[in-house]
């Protein structure tokens, strides 16, 4: 009698671990790579009057900023998006959910740790850019 209770308080020990393990929150670590801020690496044009870009990609939205000459910085509308794929060579598929389609995107990470982002026939290298007011999702 003795000895199936200990086995029973094992098992419920051992199970509770095992429990507590795999429901645990999910780690800063596994947090997307591209979350957070960064410099879209444009160059200024002589007519349109925009000097910089940096775009933010959060959970579910993108929101792209630019200083116009003039201006000052200037918030875009913000692009709601969803990831469609993930693949195995380290890319990420999204597909914007706006008006007038859907146009999707890719993003990789690069070299020295920069972001690579195709979109509309376009691909942009950008650098992170630190705020001094990061989230705890940006590295």
């Amino acid at each position: 009698m003795l000895r199936n209770i200990r086995i029973f308080i094992m098992t419920v020990l051992v199970f509770g671990c095992v429990m507590i393990t795999g429901c645990s929150q999910k780690k800063a670590d596994d947090t997307p790579f591209y979350y957070g801020t960064w410099d879209a690496g444009l160059k200024p044009g002589p007519m349109d009057g925009v000097r910089s870009e940096t775009v933010t990609f959060t959970k579910d939205s993108v929101l792209t900023k630019q200083v116009i000459q003039g201006r000052g910085e200037v918030a875009m509308p913000s692009d709601v998006y969803k990831v469609i794929a993930q693949n195995t060579d380290g890319t990420i598929e999204i597909e914007y959910l706006g008006h007038p389609h859907p146009v999707k995107s890719t993003l990789k990470r690069g070299k020295n740790g920069t972001l690579i982002w195709k979109i509309y026939g376009e691909t942009k290298t950008m650098t992170r850019i630190k705020t001094g007011g990061e989230d705890a999702h940006e590295k």
